[in-house]
């Protein structure tokens, strides 16, 4: 029970302010349940199921989705999105983007995809905006006030492997007013695979509230 209390606690002390460190390897429940949650998503992504198992799959699945909506919260108390320890920040969309270097203008990492992220023996093309925005967005608001994507641009130089580790980079280029302009780069060991071009813009502070207010669980 106190082990409970705890982690209750913790899960109420998280915000959406972004300490902006490297990432670590953790054993928590939570970590293994993201872990879990983005191994089935690969395990249903490459196999060809029968009807029998793809139903049994779904009902199980279903059962899941059933038994979590007990613990449902409002957005500032969830955990996803808001373990900024682990790798990914505890969401299974995007690939777990590990974090090694972080200084106040730039940052590294490296992640690898699988066969959930392919666009047909190689990374999708829509999976590395993602990895960009992830680490140049956390850059851009490293010791900052907050800010939103406004632009990001990407040029593809090469096919991005599957199931190897790759190198992503961050630059904090410059600030004018409210605009920070951002780079980033990924890289399969020399070969550079794509470059990113991008720009977040300051938040006036009328412009922090909560757009999506009253559209919670609307159509579920």
């Amino acid at each position: 029970m106190d082990d409970e209390l705890s982690a209750a606690a913790a899960d109420d002390s998280m915000g959406w302010d972004d300490p902006f460190l490297p990432t670590c390897e953790s054993v928590d429940e939570y970590a293994e349940l993201v872990r879990a949650l983005r191994a089935v998503q690969e395990a249903v992504t490459r196999s060809r199921p029968t009807p029998a198992v793809a139903a049994a799959a779904g009902a199980c699945l279903s059962e899941i989705a059933t038994a979590m909506r007990e613990f449902e919260v409002d957005e500032d108390r969830q955990t996803a999105g808001k373990r900024w320890d682990l790798a990914g920040r505890g969401h299974a969309l995007a690939p777990p983007l590990h974090l090694d270097e972080i200084t106040a203008t730039s940052a590294r990492g490296r992640v690898t995809v699988g066969r959930f992220h392919s666009g047909r023996y190689a990374m999708n093309g829509g999976v590395t905006p993602l990895i960009f925005d992830e680490i140049l967005a956390r850059l851009a608001d490293h010791g900052r006030p907050w800010a939103r994507t406004a632009h990001l641009a990407v040029d593809f130089r090469a096919p991005a492997p599957l199931h190897t580790e790759l190198t992503v980079t961050g630059c904090f280029v410059r600030q004018e007013g409210r605009k920070r302009f951002m780079r980033g780069a990924l890289h399969h060991g020399d070969l550079l695979l794509a470059e990113a071009d991008g720009l977040w813009i300051e938040l006036k502070p009328g412009q922090t509230h909560n757009i999506s207010d009253g559209q919670e669980g609307a159509g579920r």
